[in-house]
């Protein structure tokens, strides 16, 4: 069985905060640890505390919710009677930081091991952050050992580090170096947190990396920065954001049942915004990701009013027709999005963008002019699917 050691007992310079503990988005650092143990297969936690606060009942309550069992330890000691000898403990540094989206790089190794990186001529500030192994390597915050090998640990003063302790005798006993590309530390992937504010830099310099090249110019000005750590900040913005999500479509449905079809795609394009920036703020933890559920609803909700909006716009004679083609748009773009091709990611999620669709009919629906978007649009995801699905010749079909 394995088992995953945290900590929650280091102190950022100059104040009582634990760095474990430090918020992001609307939950604290070490609800990744939890994540990242859940994915390389711990069945409990161990959480090293000097004293128990809200702050630890938070991350014990973060990490009930992810089905993992918590216990509080104090001592190498403490670590050994809750662990048989056959047993891994998997020992993650207090204030390591991993981005969601590279957590299965560290977590799918096997057997004990030590991730580390090989940083070469790097920036020495960068490199001084984590914890030197050798001359040429430094801890990238994760290691397995054997529980059995805990025995050497035990005499440890009490004023040493029991996870620092941990890596020398992993160090010592010649476990496998498994050697990340520093890469990951330069682009702030992977990093230990020292100081308050940090993680939600982190987080923000990943939600660039996520968002494509435009996206990513737009969340790096100041403006967004700034917007994303209020909503960070305030305990309501997730529930608003994700009761707009489906709220919005609702009463668009209603609207375009009155048909008050402009209002109606208003409340689509903002209801959508809503989602996403749910979606894209508060998806850190796995614990707090989006529901399937949920987004479905935010889906139905948004294609019903969408719908409603198509077939009440156009004369009685072509509300047939204008049925089809609403329904045949998001069946076009859901297939384009799924086969395999050419076509870069970027341009298949604004040809499928439901958000982009509803602000072309916006457009469209005082001309008079939705249906002959509609026709258009749809022909557009047909050419895309022909250009997807377009191979190019063999060799001997060529002579």
């Amino acid at each position: 069985m394995r088992t995953a050691l945290i900590s929650l007992t280091e102190t950022v310079p100059g104040s009582t905060a634990l760095r474990g503990a430090l918020p992001l988005a609307h939950g604290r650092l070490a609800m990744l640890h939890i994540d990242l143990a859940v994915q390389a297969g711990a069945g409990e936690i161990l959480c090293l505390v000097g004293t128990v606060d809200d702050r630890i009942r938070e991350i014990e309550g973060y990490a009930a919710q992810r089905g993992l069992a918590f216990h509080l330890v104090r001592s190498v000691a403490d670590i050994s009677v809750r662990l048989a000898s056959e047993d891994e403990l998997l020992v993650i540094a207090d204030g390591l930081y991993v981005a969601p989206a590279d957590m299965d790089r560290l977590a799918r190794e096997t057997g004990t091991f030590v991730a580390s990186f090989a940083p070469g001529d790097g920036a020495r500030v960068l490199i001084e952050r984590f914890e030197r192994i050798d001359i040429n390597h430094v801890w990238a915050g994760l290691a397995c050992v054997r529980a059995r090998d805990l025995v050497e640990a035990r005499e440890l003063p009490e004023d040493w580090s029991i996870q620092s302790a941990l890596l020398r005798l992993a160090v010592q006993r010649g476990y496998r170096r498994e050697v990340l590309p520093f890469s990951l530390a330069e682009a702030g992937r992977i990093a230990i947190v020292r100081e308050a504010g940090e993680a939600e830099i982190l987080a923000l310099q990943e939600l660039a990396g996520a968002s494509g090249g435009l996206g990513g110019k737009v969340v790096q000005t100041g403006a967004m920065a700034s917007l994303a750590r209020r909503v960070w900040s305030t305990g309501w913005s997730r529930p608003a954001l994700r009761l707009a999500g489906i709220g919005l479509p609702v009463i668009g449905i209603g609207m375009a049942g009155a048909q008050w079809g402009m209002a109606a795609l208003a409340m689509l394009v903002t209801g959508r915004a809503a989602g996403h920036a749910a979606n894209r703020l508060f998806g850190r933890f796995v614990g707090s990701l989006t529901r399937p559920i949920e987004q479905i609803a935010r889906d139905v909700a948004f294609a019903i009013a969408f719908i409603i909006v198509t077939v009440l716009s156009v004369a009685a004679s072509d509300r047939l027709s204008g049925l089809f083609a609403a329904l045949l748009l998001p069946g076009l773009a859901t297939v384009l999005s799924r086969v395999p091709g050419p076509l870069p990611q970027l341009w298949r999620r604004l040809a499928g963008s439901p958000s982009l669709v509803a602000l072309a009919a916006m457009v469209a629906l005082p001309l008079g002019l939705l249906m002959p978007m509609l026709m258009l649009w749809n022909l557009a995801l047909t050419g895309l699917l022909l250009w997807q699905t377009h191979r190019a010749p063999l060799a001997a079909d060529k002579a």
